[in-house]
């Protein structure tokens, strides 16, 4: 199920098309569940008895129930800058987990995988080339891109009193493909493709922490953070230069010939440190409400010792939850957990010596489904509709994202003795 899962995300997110991918590891997913994604994204100090928050592993420690949970996103992207605007649509897969409740409330372990980054451009730029120093033809600079980063990982999560510690590690891995095409507008010249690869493959790991205080009977307040230090990625890059025929009626290519092929010697990758911490205030059954901020060093990011247009990002994050009654017979509405949020930062791309401001707006819900009766299991489907927009007037492009997220959370009482009279 997961090898089918990872394939149709990969095809997924082909129909993206976003030109920032071209830079770093491309484009950073969206990296909370789909409960958190809700409430603009607060989950330092977010733990829930049937929710895994894998952005802060020491809530694992709150796992009452093994829990089965699996996300996916789609929407649409629009870019524009001075002169033209596009839009293109994307889905995927944004995470597969299943915690486990090892001493109920007090250990929990996780196993889950989710894409970390992708890469998917398309763009065309049109030209001039010269031949015998006399000759001039128009031609095309067609650039594409694909590929990304993925993470498979593990994770435990321990309670000591009101002070909780988790560790994520796991396996980095994937691979990104870059082409630059030069089309002619004649059959006569041959197409060029220069194809660049480079596959990534790297352990990981990541820190957490919670620590609890009961501020009232049913209250109690929560502090979180997480992190990690940079950490280096094992990679290899891979070239090759071939000649091609275009077809101008299809827009298909068909190989000529292999011009020059090179194997590249290994290297590394700096995947950047970052560090996050956050607060949140709640009442039993009730509401919560919180606010994170989290920082990474994308300034010290590094591919086979090059540097790229990046730098040091930040967010703030605000959000809660309210729930009517969670304990009503009747009224299926007032069971529901209705979430709202925002967040506000900067984002680690800095093209042409602009910052790029990035700020969004979130609301979600999570719907109980209704338990069958006899049954062990208790469901829930997690919704988060999310707006963001990064760019102004002053930097390259303005890119407007919309952003549909659902959370499929299956917990089951699994492994239950069976009694017999």
């Amino acid at each position: 199920m997961v090898g089918c899962l990872f394939l149709l995300a990969n095809k997924a997110i082909a129909q993206d098309n976003s030109p920032y991918s071209r830079y770093g590891l491309g484009d950073l997913n969206n990296n909370q569940n789909t409960v958190n994604r809700g409430m603009g994204g607060v989950s330092q100090a977010y733990s829930d008895p049937q929710s895994v928050n894998f952005i802060n592993p020491a809530s694992y420690s709150s796992l009452l129930l093994t829990t089965f949970d699996i996300g996916i996103e789609g929407g649409s992207r629009s870019i524009a800058d001075k002169n033209a605007k596009f839009n293109s649509g994307f889905g995927t897969l944004s995470y597969l987990q299943l915690g486990i409740p090892v001493i109920k409330n007090k250990w929990g372990l996780n196993i889950g995988l989710r894409p970390v980054t992708r890469v998917s451009y398309n763009i065309q730029e049109p030209s001039t080339g010269n031949f015998f120093d006399t000759l001039k033809l128009p031609l095309t600079n067609k650039y594409e891109g694909s590929g990304g980063l993925y993470q498979l990982y593990a994770g435990t999560g321990v309670r000591f009193g009101n002070l909780s510690v988790g560790v994520n590690l796991g396996y980095s891995f994937g691979n990104v493909e870059t082409n630059t095409r030069i089309i002619y507008p004649t059959s006569d010249i041959y197409a060029s493709n220069h194809l660049n690869r480079t596959s990534y493959s790297s352990f990981f790991y990541k820190l957490g922490l919670q620590y609890r205080a009961k501020v009232a009977k049913d209250m109690d307040l929560t502090f979180g953070a997480s992190g990690s230090l940079k950490q280096n990625m094992h990679a290899r890059q891979e070239k090759l230069t071939e000649t091609l025929l275009y077809n101008s009626s299809t827009g298909n290519f068909t190989n000529q010939d292999t011009v020059q092929y090179i194997k590249g010697d290994r290297g590394t990758v700096t995947f950047p440190s970052e560090f996050a911490g956050g607060i949140m205030l709640r009442k039993y059954d009730k509401w919560m409400i919180g606010m994170d901020f989290n920082t990474t060093q994308w300034g010290d990011y590094r591919s086979f010792g090059n540097k790229d247009s990046l730098q040091n990002a930040w967010k703030v994050s605000v959000g809660g939850q309210i729930v009517p009654n969670a304990t009503a017979l009747s009224g299926y509405w007032n069971r529901v957990a209705y979430r709202l949020g925002a967040y506000y930062g900067l984002d680690y791309l800095k093209l042409n010596g602009k910052d790029m401001p990035l700020m969004g707006f979130t609301v979600g819900a999570g719907l109980p489904v209704r338990r069958l009766p006899y049954s062990n299991q208790y469901s829930m489907i997690n919704l988060a509709f999310e707006v963001a927009h990064r760019g102004t007037n002053e930097t390259a492009l303005k890119e407007n994202i919309y952003r549909v997220s659902v959370g499929f959370t299956l917990s089951d009482k699994w492994f239950i003795k069976r009694k017999y009279e």
